[in-house]
């Protein structure tokens, strides 16, 4: 008898803490389960900003790889016309010589 009586009261005891909820109000419940709903909040602004700054390097990175091919390309195509600048100043040259040879003939003749 002793002992259903012991029993009866630890499980009183027990099911009176359970009911008092471990210590925690309904108030203070509330107001973790709103700070834990602001924090999700911010986290969810706070990943749209790192995707949007993520994209805008993106953007920059592919607009910067873009310029560098222009570049490229436009250096490419100063080589090509120093290139063919230069074989025009050499027949510049060569006619210039043949010039100046058929004039000093021709000075010679008269």
């Amino acid at each position: 008898m002793r002992f259903t009586q012991l029993v009866s009261v630890l499980l009183c005891a027990m099911l009176v803490l359970t009911l008092a909820g471990c210590g925690i109000s309904k108030g203070k419940y509330e107001a973790l389960l709103n700070e834990k709903i602001a924090l999700e909040e911010k986290v969810s602004i706070l990943i749209k900003s790192k995707d949007a700054l993520k994209k805008e390097y993106d953007d920059l990175l592919k607009e910067k790889m873009d310029l560098a091919t222009r570049v490229e390309t436009i250096a490419n195509e100063k080589n090509a016309l120093k290139v063919e600048y230069d074989k025009i100043l050499d027949e510049k040259i060569v006619l210039r010589a043949e010039y100046d040879k058929l004039l000093a003939e021709a000075n010679k003749a008269k």
